[in-house]
């Protein structure tokens, strides 16, 4: 796409802003000038600007960082993102892609809250309602948010857990154990752990500050898809995680870091 004079102008100020925003410590104008590729007084223009419009504050007499004016802005655009409106073009193209029940889902109560669904096509289905819940540390879109929770959180869940089959975790150390398996794998499989003849699989969805705040999914009756044939559609469900999650101002550091678990 070619761009005119002034619309170069307004691409090197957001790309500084960009940079600073990013950084962990303030920049001087050297460094800002080979990071952006652009020339010092060029670097030094823009960020008088950028300051004037208050984007931007000096740290001392030298170096330079992006104000809280930048957050302010991000926050009131986060503030009116909708999940479910993010999520659902991904609902849809993983539902066309595997033929099964896509579920879009929150923890609520320390339980799975099914807040959209896309229905699959075949007449034999995983059954599940919008609006429903289902107990989080045996289902697939629970595991997958439970996992990012603090040790306390999933203590006090695995406290009144019990076994809805032979396959259920029911045990607090066993599913710590398996919560760091999912962080490190970046999805979460129900084996035929909440009813006995229904599996599947969910990736975690992360807001901005890094908290995982629902998770996408879909099930399947075991009679119909194996594990293995879950496991495959893993990558396609974590990357639609990692989209949605960006869309709602997840950043890719912030979402590289999710394996580390809340503290």
């Amino acid at each position: 796409m070619w761009i005119g004079p002034l619309d170069k102008a307004v691409v090197k100020a957001f790309s500084l802003l960009e940079i600073l925003s990013q950084n962990n410590s303030p920049m001087g104008i050297t460094e800002l000038a080979n990071e952006a590729d652009l020339g010092k007084s060029n670097v030094h223009r823009l960020l008088q600007t950028l300051m004037t419009l208050g984007y931007v504050r000096k740290s001392n007499d030298t170096l330079y960082t992006a104000s809280l004016k930048v957050w302010e802005l991000g926050s009131q655009v986060i503030s009116r993102v909708n999940v479910r409106d993010v999520a659902r073009p991904y609902m849809q193209m993983l539902a066309e892609a595997t033929g099964e029940t896509v579920h879009l889902s929150e923890l609520f109560d320390n339980q799975v809250l099914y807040i959209d669904k896309i229905e699959s096509r075949e007449p034999v289905r995983a059954y599940t309602h919008l609006g429903g819940r289902a107990p989080a540390y045996c289902t697939a879109t629970g595991k997958a948010m439970l996992a990012y929770q603090t040790d306390e959180v999933i203590d006090a869940v695995m406290a009144g857990a019990t076994a809805h089959t032979e396959k259920t975790i029911v045990l607090p150390e066993a599913f710590l154990t398996h919560a760091s398996t999912i962080r490190a794998q970046r999805y979460a499989m129900n084996r035929g752990e909440w009813r006995k003849d229904v599996i599947g699989i969910s990736a975690p969805i992360s807001c901005a500050l890094g908290r995982v705040v629902s998770a996408i999914g879909l099930s399947a009756p075991a009679s119909r898809v194996s594990e293995k044939q879950l496991k495959a559609v893993a990558p396609q469900l974590i990357e639609y995680a990692e989209k949605i999650s960006a869309n709602m101002g997840c950043t890719g550091s912030v979402w590289d870091a999710l394996d580390q678990p809340e503290m």
